[in-house]
């Protein structure tokens, strides 16, 4: 009875730790990952090896019936490592539009310093969004009406509609506020389409200098602002879509499996046969007539 007793333990135990272990070592994962500075997050040469302007356009906010850019023959993916330097003026912002593909991984490194011919106020400081071009163009209406309440602007709209007239980043997170230095990664998973643009999105890396529509933004600096872009491209494995299905359901079906897994083990073992004494088979004597 005591084997039995301990090995029930130990199986329990067993399934318990298969099912809390990649939980834990997640957590611990995450816990201890080291802190990376914009500058060695991105390991890119000093030089570009390409001509960047052909696969890149510079937009500037004001510039709102040119916002496809200059450059309408961009059609090529960025695939390799570059860099660039900025100058935005105060209470302005600029965007570099660029097309992303699939099967790379994308690091923007980025730093703002202050102009020593009109050097800023408040401090090195401002935003960094990544958004598409239709998100783009609401932006440059934003800065068109900047000196009105945007509320009254979009006042007569329902509240469920108006997330439609209104910019946001890229997947709702790539936006960097009140930052001297930082930098992000995304990657593509699919090449989406557009109408608008012959099929190919363009992604705007959008650097603020002024004071937006959000209320987590950072004000204009109170000068003007250089920029120092690195941009580190890398390939990356792309696993196969329905991973992220069977990736989803790995948790929901533990938490149906591991109980079943765990009745039945324990079921079988009032199931054994237990060793039964041998009894002597004792004669039936004949009756005699």
């Amino acid at each position: 009875m005591i084997d039995v007793a301990l090995q029930k333990k130990v199986t329990a135990i067993f399934l318990n730790s298969c099912f809390l272990a990649p939980m834990l070592l997640m957590t611990l994962a995450i816990t201890i990952a080291p802190v990376v500075s914009a500058q060695s997050a991105c390991d890119v040469p000093a030089s570009n090896s390409w001509l960047v302007d052909e696969r890149t356009n510079e937009h500037t906010v004001e510039d709102f019936w040119n916002s496809g850019g200059g450059n309408d023959g961009i059609v090529l993916p960025i695939t390799s490592d570059f860099s660039m330097d900025l100058s935005i003026n105060n209470d302005s912002a600029k965007a570099i539009s660029m097309i992303l593909t699939t099967g790379k991984s994308y690091t923007f490194c980025f730093t703002y310093i202050g102009d020593p011919e009109s050097p800023p106020s408040n401090g090195a400081k401002a935003d960094v969004y990544l958004m598409t071009q239709g998100n783009w163009d609401l932006y440059q209406t934003n800065y068109e009406v900047r000196y009105e309440n945007w509320l009254d602007v979009i006042g007569f709209l329902p509240v469920e509609f108006r997330d439609t007239v209104t910019w946001m980043p890229f997947r709702d997170v790539h936006s960097y506020e009140k930052v001297t230095e930082d930098y992000f990664s995304v990657s593509i998973d699919s090449m989406s389409s557009s109408w608008l643009n012959d099929g190919v999105t363009e992604y705007f890396l959008v650097f603020d200098n002024w004071d937006n529509n959000r209320n987590t933004d950072q004000s204009a600096s109170g000068g003007d602002l250089n920029v120092e872009l690195l941009v580190d491209v890398e390939n990356r494995l792309v696993l196969p879509k329905f991973t992220a299905y069977m990736l989803v359901a790995i948790l929901p079906l533990s938490c149906l499996m591991v109980p079943v897994i765990i009745n039945s083990k324990y079921k079988s073992y009032g199931l054994e046969k237990t060793n039964t004494e041998n009894k002597e088979i004792i004669p039936i004597l004949e009756q005699l007539n």
